[in-house]
C-alpha cells in the first residue's frame, strides 16, 4: 500500500515511527517549511523532516506541495497527524482509499488546531482520539474509530498529550490492520461540535478573581506553549515577571491557611517548603509548586523565595 504522511509537530512523529517500524511503503512526508525557532531564531527543520530524512524518504514541505507533487506519488492512503494547514478537495480525491487524520479530542468537539490545551484549560474530565476521514471541512468528515480516556486534575499538555499519542498510536495500528484487509469504516460525527481555534500568546495572562480550578486549568494547558504569565509585586515595591509551569489546587480544609477576604486576588497567604498559597476569586486557593522568573531559569519555591526575598501578602497581578 502506498502511503503519504503528512504532519509538522513533535506529536506527529511518533506516528511516523510507527508507521516506519510497520514496513508501510512511505513514499513521502510532507511537513512545515524550515522556520526561525528559538530564542536564537534560528531555521530549522520540523522534526518530522529530520525523521524522514534519516530514512530516506522524500519530504515536500508545505511550500512545495501542490497537485502535481502529491499526484506524481499515485497515493493511496495518506496518514495526517498535526499537520496544521486545511488540504484541498483535489489533492483528497487524488487518493484511492482516502486520507485519515489522527485528532486528539472526541470529534465533533474541538474541532480545530488546539484541542488538547481547550480540554484542558476547559476542565474536562475525558478525552480521546479520533480517526477520520478527511473532507473539505475542518475536522468534519466520517469517523473511522474513536476512543476514549479519562482526564485526571494533575493532567497537564506533556502528561495527556503523551496519553494520547500512546492512544493514538495504537488505533492507527488497528486502523491499518483493517484497511489492508478491506475493511473500511464511514460513521457520520453526530452531535454538536465545538472548536479549539489556534491559541494566542494573550489568554495565557492570568487573571486572580478567576477560581483556584479556573486558573489551574490555564497554567497545566499553557505549560508547553505560551506558558501562564502574571506579574509579582514585592514588599519593596519591585515588579517582576513570571511564567507559572505548576500549580496544584487547595482546598481548605487540606491547609492551614485560611481565605481571607480582605486581602486582594493574587495575594501570597503563606509560604510552605515546596509551595506559595495565592488566594483566588470566590474564596478558593492555590498552590503554585514551579514558577520562572524572566529571562532565569526554572526554580523550585525555596529558590524562588529565597532568591527574590518573597514575602507573605506579596501579590501577583
Amino acid at each position: 500500500m502506498n502511503v503519504l504522511f503528512w504532519g509538522s509537530s513533535n506529536l506527529s512523529v511518533p506516528f511516523l515511527e510507527f508507521l516506519i517500524n510497520k514496513k508501510l511503503k512511505i513514499s513521502a512526508v510532507i511537513t512545515s517549511s524550515d522556520k526561525p525557532q528559538g530564542r536564537g531564531l534560528k531555521i530549522l527543520p520540523t522534526p518530522v523532516k529530520l525523521l524522514a530524512e534519516k530514512y530516506n524518504i522524500n519530504v515536500i514541505t508545505e511550500n512545495e506541495m501542490s497537485y502535481e507533487t502529491i499526484q506524481k506519488f499515485s497515493p493511496e492512503l495518506s496518514i495526517v497527524v498535526s499537520f496544521g494547514k486545511i488540504i484541498p478537495k483535489n489533492i483528497i480525491d487524488l487518493h484511492k482509499i482516502g486520507m485519515l487524520n489522527v485528532h486528539f479530542s472526541l470529534l465533533p468537539k474541538y474541532r480545530g488546531a488546539a484541542p488538547i490545551h481547550y480540554t484542558l484549560l476547559n476542565g474536562e474530565k475525558e478525552s480521546g482520539v479520533t480517526i477520520f476521514w478527511i473532507d473539505e471541512g475542518m475536522d468534519t468528515g466520517d469517523i473511522f474509530v474513536q476512543e476514549r480516556l479519562e482526564v485526571y486534575e494533575e493532567d497537564d499538555y506533556y502528561s495527556l498529550s503523551e496519553k494520547l499519542v500512546k492512544l493514538g498510536c495504537g488505533l492507527l495500528e488497528t486502523v491499518i490492520d483493517r484497511i489492508m484487509k478491506g475493511d473500511i469504516v464511514k460513521i457520520k460525527q453526530k452531535g454538536e461540535p465545538s472548536y479549539a481555534p489556534a491559541i494566542k500568546k494573550s489568554q495565557a495572562q492570568i487573571s486572580w478573581d478567576k477560581t483556584a480550578e479556573e486558573i489551574h486549568n490555564l497554567v497545566r494547558a499553557f505549560v508547553h506553549w505560551p506558558k501562564a504569565t502574571s506579574k509579582l509585586i514585592l514588599a519593596s515595591g519591585k515588579m517582576i515577571n513570571v511564567k507559572i509551569l505548576q500549580t496544584k489546587i487547595v482546598r481548605v480544609q487540606e491547609c492551614n491557611v485560611l481565605t481571607q477576604n480582605d486581602k486582594p486576588f493574587g495575594s501570597i497567604l503563606a509560604i510552605k517548603n515546596d509551595s506559595i498559597i495565592v488566594n483566588c476569586g470566590s474564596n478558593t486557593l492555590i498552590a503554585i509548586l514551579k514558577i520562572q522568573p524572566e529571562n532565569r531559569n526554572v526554580l523550585d519555591i525555596r529558590q524562588f523565595v529565597c532568591g527574590y526575598r518573597v514575602k507573605l501578602f506579596d501579590r501577583f497581578l
